[in-house]
């Protein structure tokens, strides 16, 4: 296990209570009393605490019926992109979920990154989200883009989907990306694993109530152990390079590392990191964490990036940032 560096407690602590606040509401409420609008409603609030900025342009636009934007920094390297998968447990979030955290990927790694916004639960259930990612991917193929300047990527239930993707991808013998990142990705939509999991009591985000609750309405409990809704479960052979990270104090930690281990096994080139005395999704706040939580966080994602990108181009890895952990 990867521990980087000890944290800014007060910084971390002082954000941390400042979500629970705004997610008071439904993490005291009864599972069953629950509406899905108060769960959208109390996590849309989430944004409103950021207040990091990139120099980026957004375009907005449409593939199919889905919801898209580019989001393009400044001196864009044109051959290349990546395709983001925003977080949301399934059933809220959108194209501004995440939009602070892409823009400063965006910014580091000078590639444009594709956003859909694609379609929730339960109005939409599994595998709605995942045939929606495998439809962008596609179309950023037939866009021109080479398979060896192109990367997947996506945060929490959205890392889920780009794992989802890969193997759907693989399965239908569609070129994989070069390498994919996967950010606190939900892996197990059983959950049995969580209720063993220390973390329960240090996640301020998420519960073990609020993701049953979303994934009852993904999927029906037959569906929960599939691989393509819970990649923990899949055959995960032939997939390219791997890059997960995850915060010490989230729920989702330890399914990351058991996840590393199984594509290792599996013979996929595979890293997970743990972000010391971190919370689910800490890198939206990385401006107003210490460099060695916030920023180097960013940059090891930009890293892996930039390191798998550059080898399938037969070139080597740009390593001089401040941060760079490749």
């Amino acid at each position: 296990m990867e521990d980087q560096t000890s944290a800014n407690t007060n910084n971390a602590s002082q954000i941390q209570q400042k979500i629970a606040s705004l997610l008071r509401d439904i993490h005291e409420q009864p599972l069953d009393t629950l509406s899905i609008e108060q769960y959208r409603a109390a996590f849309e609030t989430i944004p409103t605490l950021y207040t990091m900025q990139s120099e980026v342009t957004i375009k907005t636009f449409s593939i199919q019926d889905l919801a898209a934007e580019w989001i393009i920094p400044v001196a864009a390297r044109t051959q290349q992109a990546i395709l983001y998968f925003h977080s949301g447990t399934y059933i809220n979030g959108s194209l501004h979920t995440d939009r602070v955290l892409v823009s400063a990927l965006a910014a580091m790694t000078r590639t444009r990154i594709l956003q859909i916004d694609y379609r929730l639960a339960p109005e939409h259930p599994f595998p709605a989200p995942i045939e929606d990612g495998l439809t962008a991917y596609q179309w950023l193929q037939e866009q021109g883009y080479a398979n060896k300047n192109l990367a997947i990527m996506g945060s929490a239930a959205g890392g889920g989907i780009a794992l989802a993707v890969l193997l759907l991808a693989r399965d239908q013998k569609i070129p994989l990306p070069t390498m994919a990142a996967c950010i606190s990705p939900w892996l197990d939509l059983t959950t049995t694993g969580l209720r063993r999991k220390s973390q329960l009591t240090t996640d301020t985000v998420l519960s073990l109530d609020l993701l049953e609750y979303a994934a009852s309405q993904y999927v029906n409990q037959a569906e929960a152990a599939q691989p393509l809704a819970s990649p923990m479960y899949a055959d995960l052979h032939g997939l390219p390079a791997l890059f997960l990270q995850v915060g010490q104090l989230e729920l989702l930690h330890d399914d990351a590392y058991k996840f590393k281990e199984l594509a290792t096994t599996a013979g996929v080139r595979a890293r997970c990191v743990t972000m010391a005395g971190m919370f689910h999704g800490w890198h939206a706040f990385a401006d107003q964490l210490p460099a060695a939580q916030g920023h180097l966080a960013l940059d090891q994602i930009a890293a892996y990036f930039e390191k798998y990108i550059a080898l399938a181009n037969g070139t080597w890895p740009d390593t001089t940032a401040t941060y760079r952990q490749p």
